[in-house]
Parts: structure tokens; sequence; C-alpha cells
């Protein structure tokens, strides 16, 4: 049994090294990307009320999503496994975070979506503004403006 402990004691190191240098995820950091101005516009604008989103870079610890909002079709939603990072570009909405959503329903996988928020907090963002809202917290944006474009990038933290 001593013999044992003493292997044991003596494979550790060895076998923490080796697990300290395993990649978390397999996939390497994408290679440089160049979109001009007009297609990154193209990304989003498109007809019709609710969102409009789409992600010019999507790997599996991250990704990037350029969104457009209409002042109609919006709901509360909740991503378990995303942090996001907002960045308004242009437009103005009121954001509405925290709180609980009502009528909760599963949407994908670690995403819900309701009918409204309770509780929560309402501040006004506008074009140059940063937002973080972090994985588990419900948000809603209700834009403010029928004429005006609400548009924002956001980079997604996986975790």
């Amino acid at each position: 049994m001593k013999k044992l402990i003493f292997a044991a004691l003596l494979a550790a190191p060895l076998v923490c090294g080796a697990l300290a240098q395993t990649p978390l995820r397999n996939l390497p950091p994408e290679d440089f990307k160049y979109m001009p101005s007009r297609e990154v516009e193209a990304l989003t604008d498109k007809p019709g009320p609710g969102v409009k989103t789409a992600f010019p870079v999507d790997h599996e610890d991250y990704d990037v999503e350029y969104a457009q909002r209409s002042d109609k079709g919006n709901e509360p939603e909740v991503h378990m496994h995303r942090t996001h990072y907002i960045h308004v570009l242009s437009g103005e909405s009121v954001l509405t975070y925290g709180g609980t959503v009502t009528n909760a329903r599963d949407t994908g996988p670690g995403q819900v979506r309701g009918d409204a928020i309770a509780g929560g907090t309402s501040i006004t963002v506008r074009a140059g503004d940063f937002l973080q809202i972090p994985a588990g917290m419900p948000h809603l944006f209700a834009v403010t403006s029928a004429t005006v474009k609400f548009r924002y990038v956001v980079f997604n933290a996986r975790r």
C-alpha cells in the first residue's frame, strides 16, 4: 500500500502538468476577416418588424452578432450561457434588465423568452453607449422610434 501511495505522489505532478496543457476547447481562434461597411449594413438591413440578426463570426468560445430592432416584435430574453458585450451603433431604445421574465418559455438550448419583465430596471440607451449583460440576466429592448434604426453589435462570450 505504501508503494502505491508513493507512486501516486510521484505521478501527480506529471498528470497535473499534462492536464494544464490540454485546451478546454478544440477550435483555434478565427483568422483575419474584413467586411466593408456596405456588407456589414446589409447583414441586418431587411424589411419588416422584429429583430434582424447576423453572425459574421461564430466560434465555440465566442461570437459576434450584428442586430437591428424595430419598434415591434421584441421579446424579453435570457441567455444562460452567453454574456453580451454590446455597443450601440445607431438609434435609441429603452433597455429593461434584471427582474423576472413573465410567461417564460424555453426557445432553445440555454435560452428563454417571454411576454414581459417584472421587477426590472429600465434605462435609455443611445448610439455610442456600451452595455454588459451577464449570462442569466433577463433583458428587453423597446425601440423608441419607428423611423430611426436601432442597431448594435454584440460580442458574445460563451461560458
